[in-house]
């Protein structure tokens, strides 16, 4: 059975650390393989709505906007390596307070084929206490999901 073409959307979600961008070598192989699409995706966890007030009146939304602008640079510093290899990329910064749930319904309403995400490496305790939003995102999402162990090539 041909697999050619099969994931025409493959999204990359991102979180600023190293260990995320391991996965973009992997999605771009496989985006090679299938004249695929890159979509970069990364969740801004803004401050909590309780907050709100109190950021705006100590004039902090300019410093968040600030940030929000440059994680979306760096996403655009990886959005143009793999356009370098001619593969069209999107890049999309959103806000989100649960990162596992945005991704999903990110995934779903995007018409996404495969998932191609670096996992942080958390074993046992660390794991239990902080969850994982990989295996989340592989719970709620009903396509692939290709899982990069961040200390692996």
């Amino acid at each position: 059975m041909p697999t050619e073409g099969r994931y025409k959307k493959v999204l990359i979600p991102l979180d600023g650390s190293g260990w995320s961008y391991r996965a973009v070598p992997h999605a771009v192989d496989i985006a090679q393989a299938n004249e695929s699409e890159i979509i970069l995706l990364h969740i801004f966890r803004p401050p909590t709505a309780e907050y709100a007030d109190t950021i705006a009146l100590a004039g902090q939304e300019g410093q968040i906007n600030q940030l929000r602008e440059a994680l979306r640079q760096q996403v655009e510093g990886i959005a143009n390596d793999v356009r370098a290899v001619n593969i069209p990329v999107t890049v999309h910064v959103i806000d989100g307070a649960g990162v596992a749930a945005t991704i999903c319904d990110y995934v779903e309403e995007a018409g996404i084929d495969l998932v191609v995400m670096s996992t942080h490496g958390r074993t046992g305790i660390a794991r239990f206490l902080f969850g994982s939003v990989a295996a989340k995102v592989m719970e709620c999402v009903k396509v692939p999901v290709l899982l990069i162990h961040p200390d692996k090539n």
